[in-house]
């Protein structure tokens, strides 16, 4: 016997999408078996044709060839009103429900007996019964000559890499033989979003940003339904992506819509904030090893669901600190006045203080590294290059900053260069504060 893969969809299941089945043509054995994927149909899409006047040669030859295939509804509309089947078996990707129709016929000339249908995914790691109801001896069944019965099997993907389907038949002739027969079908799983987290630490002590990228892998549109952070029992959680000005009820005033589509290969970043609980002793908090874990729903196509949960966000390991002073940097800065949330293309004043960590005197030249403002997307303005003269060991020298950030998300404050005109030395200072920039309003 024989296993063909067909695009073919049979006129007794118009909405399903053949995957593979059993060539009937010797009737080798008495059973056949079909799997077929449960597939909703698309939308499908005209390619609009725009003229001058609608009696245009070019439009008009456009139209009339497409006629004859399709009927066109709306020139101006890219989607149309028909509904187009898929052609092929698809892909299957991790998070979404497996849905599938397996059919039994009886292609030979006698009455089969004690037919038990037996379907289950086996994985890397383990095995999943699908139909374990009809597995019972008290379900079996008999068919008659050209008779079929079918079975729905739905399957929650939880795995990455190969499935393998597998259906097995037993039954008996009418001259008391058994017959089995067993069918695999592989099931290659793809992932369907890339995750990637970055955790930012807050003003305060134990404080966290924690920012989720999403990639849609897919070659379809992605409805983002649901993105949250679920936090651990010691951490109180707030997410950033939705948050509104205080005395605004405008959505522009969020970094994501509440329903953000994602499209093929492109990225969203969602961000949310975690403190935490007033309620929790120093020793609980320091216990827990883990931030919360993700919880992301989507839909695609016309109402395919998906969702995916990430394992517990491990706390980002703490910089190693140490009281030798010989380890101390040079000079050191530190963040007297400044806000901590603002709005795009709003400018940002910031107090800074320098401090001269070593033991002899610093004749100090302020310039920036327009490099790292133009990775976090903003611009310094007002003193972009300043003489601060002599600095005494273990002085400090205040001074006022100004920036005017382009686009919205949390920005890294930093990029300061400070030289030292006696040594010939220049000290590139990391970043010094954490800005969240909200999508300017427009009234």
């Amino acid at each position: 016997m024989s296993v063909s893969i067909t695009n073919s969809i049979p006129p007794h299941q118009p909405t399903a999408t053949v995957t593979a089945q059993v060539d009937t043509t010797k009737n080798a054995e008495p059973l056949a078996v079909r799997v077929m994927r449960l597939s909703k149909p698309t939308l499908y899409q005209n390619i609009p044709v725009y003229a001058e006047e609608e009696s245009s040669s070019s439009a008009a030859a456009f139209l009339a060839g497409q006629s004859h295939d399709i009927a066109i509804g709306n020139d101006h509309s890219v989607l149309s009103h028909l509904l187009v089947l898929p052609y092929s078996f698809g892909n299957v990707f991790l998070g979404e429900i497996f849905s599938a129709i397996v059919s039994l016929h009886n292609q030979s000339d006698q009455v089969l007996r004690d037919v038990i249908l037996k379907t289950d995914i086996q994985t890397a790691t383990q095995r999943i019964v699908l139909n374990s109801n009809d597995q019972n001896d008290s379900n079996k069944m008999e068919l008659v000559p050209d008779q079929s019965i079918c079975r729905v099997l739905q399957h929650e993907v939880k795995e990455l890499g190969n499935h393998s389907l597998v259906c097995t038949v037993t039954c008996t002739d009418q001259n008391g033989e058994k017959c089995n027969l067993k069918k695999v079908f592989k099931l290659p799983v793809g992932k369907p979003i890339d995750l990637k987290t970055r955790f930012i630490p807050g003003a305060k002590h134990d404080e966290y940003y924690v920012v989720a990228d999403i990639q849609n892998q897919t070659p379809s549109i992605l409805n983002m339904i649901t993105v949250e952070l679920e936090p651990s029992n010691t951490y109180t959680v707030k997410n950033l992506s939705y948050l509104h000005h205080e005395n605004s009820d405008h959505s522009e005033s969020s970094l994501c819509e509440a329903w953000r589509f994602i499209r093929s290969n492109e990225i969203t970043a969602y961000m949310f904030y975690l403190k935490p609980r007033t309620d929790i002793t120093f020793e609980q908090l320091h216990s827990t090893p883990t931030l919360g874990k993700l919880d992301i729903v989507w839909m695609s196509g016309l109402g395919e669901r998906g969702r995916l949960q990430t394992n517990q966000l491990p706390k980002p390991t703490p910089p190693i600190v140490t009281t030798n002073l010989g380890y101390l940097p040079d000079l050191r800065l530190f963040l007297i006045r400044g806000q901590g949330k603002c709005f795009a293309e709003e400018a940002q004043t910031f107090s800074v203080r320098i401090l001269n960590c070593t033991q002899r005197t610093m004749d100090l030249s302020l310039s920036f590294d327009n490099s790292f403002a133009k990775r976090e997307q903003y611009i310094w303005i007002g003193v972009i290059s300043k003489q601060l003269g002599k600095l005494e060991a273990h002085h400090t020298y205040d001074i006022e900053l100004q920036l005017v950030p382009l686009t919205c998300g949390m920005k890294r404050i930093g990029g300061l260069r400070l030289t030292d005109l006696t040594m010939r030395h220049t000290y590139d200072l990391e970043d010094f504060h954490h800005l969240f920039v909200l999508p300017k309003l427009v009234h």
